[in-house]
């Protein structure tokens, strides 16, 4: 049946037609060739073709055309694919449905679809460790990471580095199962997370901006006998009040003390093994059998809401948190990714770091986040393309007078995550670079991508705007990945546009929080064969599938029966203090009303000031904060996260 411009109409009758006469009309909804691999906003003209016709809906999914030949997969992409010899197509079909289901709840069949396909298709896959190896020994000579302290890898530097450090360490783990790691993002950071996973061992990189009472908690709570660092960055830690060596010293392993004793003739040997060794022959040497379910690497909740919990990653949720993120970014290989989020962070391992190790990309790593200057030095001269942050970090670049704008003129994409995008965060940074910032959304939890916003795209053959983001939305999930909204109690599923707690289904969703199977069972609900997470975030969804975030369920304030977002207050309080305020809200016991919102705030104006422009202005007076206290700083985390405990901890603290 043909369609397009100036024959809508009969197209219409065309299908009703050959419906009512029992024939199949095969119809792809969205309306054009995909530019992301994701399902895009599902078009209406198909409710009137099939609207009271004697015939049924029947949803499907293909898989594995994104990335063929006449796909808008870049060339980069492409090769990545085939390489990989992993992109089979698959057609899923689902249960039939109305015909007179709307477009929204057509879509929502087809992305339930997407996380079966997806499953097959990652069961298909072998762990990073190999998809990196194999990348890496097709280009050996291609400069693959990079960072501050002048250290630059190609392929085949990091398979030298893989096997020196697996030779050097392997005595000494033995049979241990979990190795920590206390390293910033660094080039060898990457490589000792690379060569734990090919000895089949799991990474935990350990929190470093906790305190030392917490990362030897979470040290102690993985088992963890054995500490990868170096001696240089320890003492850098002790230069900042943060005693590791003498709480652990007998734990850690210095990468100075290895390096020591490696030969030049042991490195060169090292590099022609990497460069003639056919890849079997160096898997069946070098790589631990390990298969895609296995555990991959355990990384510490930040503990903002109460003590830290290891969240399990098998190799499954981090090569499909990978892959989505790989179709959704498209990069080409003159990209370059600005890797400057901290490894401890689920953000910094899977999106900075093993990402563009997959993918063959070049990852140019900057240990803190917080040194504006040395972030923009190294954009400048590596010419970094994508960049990724936090709400607290773009802020810092922005204030930062020594980081000129021109520093980053080669990003094409920067996307926040992590926390809140504050909007005037977002205005301040594309008024001083020119570059929007879009925002996502994901969870330790979920290794950690679940949606994000990007740029609209312009449809050539029609001119139609193509819309990837939504004002004040987190954008849209990710490939294979199904979100729920629903009653926080029963779980039920709720409309859209309705708020209820997000449920998380897709394959980047953790096995379990180790050794605490009650907190685990408390966290995951099964429906429908798809393995949801309880994120503990309200929010909605919109018709065309766009996720909007309204609070935690945590934070929330019951004052008088009523419950009280403390984002939405936070909110408020933001419009009215002004872009350059700094300040949290918090829930504290009360005897009256059972509980009253505290707000804490740095700044120079003086707590009754604050007090009478909050009393001036239209913010309800439920919401309005029952103190009102100046501090010298907010209590943030080494994400930039505000760390929501020790605030409310401050708060106690302070008598409040």
């Amino acid at each position: 049946i043909p369609i397009g411009a100036g024959v809508s109409k009969s197209a219409i009758e065309s299908i009703r037609e050959a419906l009512n006469a029992g024939e199949v009309v095969g119809l792809f909804p969205e309306g054009h060739i995909s530019y992301n691999g994701r399902i895009d906003e599902f078009q209406g003209g198909f409710e009137l073709a099939a609207h009271d016709t004697n015939s049924v809906i029947v949803p499907f999914y293909i898989r594995g055309l994104w990335g063929s030949t006449f796909s808008r997969a870049s060339e980069h992409y492409k090769r990545t694919i085939s390489q990989s010899g992993k992109n089979a197509l698959r057609v899923s079909f689902g249960a039939p449905i109305e015909a007179n289901s709307k477009a929204h709840e057509v879509k929502r069949a087809v992305t339930e679809l997407s996380f079966f396909s997806w499953g097959k298709y990652l069961a298909s896959l072998k762990p990073l460790a190999y998809n990196w190896l194999n990348q890496a020994k097709k280009s050996p000579f291609k400069r693959v990471a990079v960072d501050s302290t002048g250290v630059s890898f190609t392929n085949l530097a990091m398979m030298s580095a893989v096997l020196i450090l697996r030779k050097r360490l392997k005595s000494r783990i033995g049979s241990e199962e979990n190795v920590g790691i206390v390293l910033p993002s660094s080039v060898i950071a990457s490589a000792v997370n690379l060569m734990l996973f090919t000895m089949g061992k799991t990474s935990v990189n350990l929190n470093y901006t906790l305190s030392e009472e917490n990362l030897i908690y979470c040290a102690d709570k993985a088992n963890i006998r054995t500490i990868i660092s170096s001696r240089k960055f320890v003492e850098k830690l002790k230069s900042k009040g943060f005693e590791l060596e003498s709480l652990i010293g007998d734990r850690l392993v210095y990468l100075e003390d290895l390096s020591e004793g490696v030969s030049k003739n042991e490195r060169i040997a090292c590099a022609l093994k990497s460069l003639l060794m056919p890849k079997i022959l160096f898997c069946a040497l070098y790589f631990k059998p390990h298969a895609i379910d296995d555990v991959a690497t355990i990384l510490f909740s930040s503990g903002s809401e109460g003590k830290p919990k290891g969240v399990v990653l098998t190799h499954k949720n981090i090569m499909a948190n990978v892959r989505q993120i790989s179709e959704l970014i498209n990069a080409t290989e003159h990209d370059a990714i600005l890797a400057s989020l901290p490894i401890f962070h689920c953000f910094g391992l899977t999106v900075t770091t093993l990402f563009p190790l997959n993918d063959g990309i070049l990852s140019i790593h900057v240990p803190d986040p917080t040194d504006a200057f040395s972030v923009g030095k190294m954009s400048a001269k590596y010419g970094a393309t994508i960049m990724f942050g936090t709400s607290t970090f773009f802020r810092l670049y922005t204030k930062n007078k020594r980081l000129n704008p021109l520093m980053l003129a080669s990003i094409r994409l920067a996307i926040a995550g992590a926390e809140k995008l504050n909007e005037n965060v977002r205005k301040e940074f594309k008024i001083k670079f020119g570059i929007e910032i879009y925002e996502g959304y994901g969870t330790t939890e979920t290794a950690p991508v679940v949606s994000v916003n990007t740029p609209n795209v312009l449809e050539p053959d029609f001119f139609k705007e193509l819309y990837f983001n939504r004002e004040k939305s987190v954008g849209l999930p990710l490939a294979g990945t199904v979100i729920k909204i629903t009653d926080p109690a029963s779980l039920q599923p709720l409309p859209n546009g309705q708020e209820g707690l997000i449920l998380i289904g897709g394959h980047q969703v953790m096995k379990e929080y180790y050794d605490e199977p009650a907190k685990t069972a408390e966290a995951i609900a099964q429906m429908d064969g798809v393995r949801y997470y309880k994120s503990g975030d309200i929010g909605y969804i919109d018709d065309d599938g766009f996720l909007f975030i309204t609070d935690r369920l945590s934070r929330f304030a019951k004052i008088g029966g009523e419950m009280i977002s403390l984002g939405a207050v936070e909110s408020a309080v933001g419009e009215i203090l002004g872009e350059s305020a700094i300040y949290s809200c918090v829930n504290l016991k009360d005897e009256k009303k059972g509980e009253k919102i505290a707000l804490l705030y740095v700044g120079e104006a003086n707590e009754d000031e604050i007090s009478r422009r909050l009393k001036d202005s239209a913010l309800a007076p439920i919401m309005q904060p029952s103190v009102v206290k100046k501090v010298e700083q907010i209590p943030v985390l080494g994400s930039g996260k505000v760390n929501l405990k020790a605030v409310k901890d401050l708060a106690i603290e302070l008598g409040l």
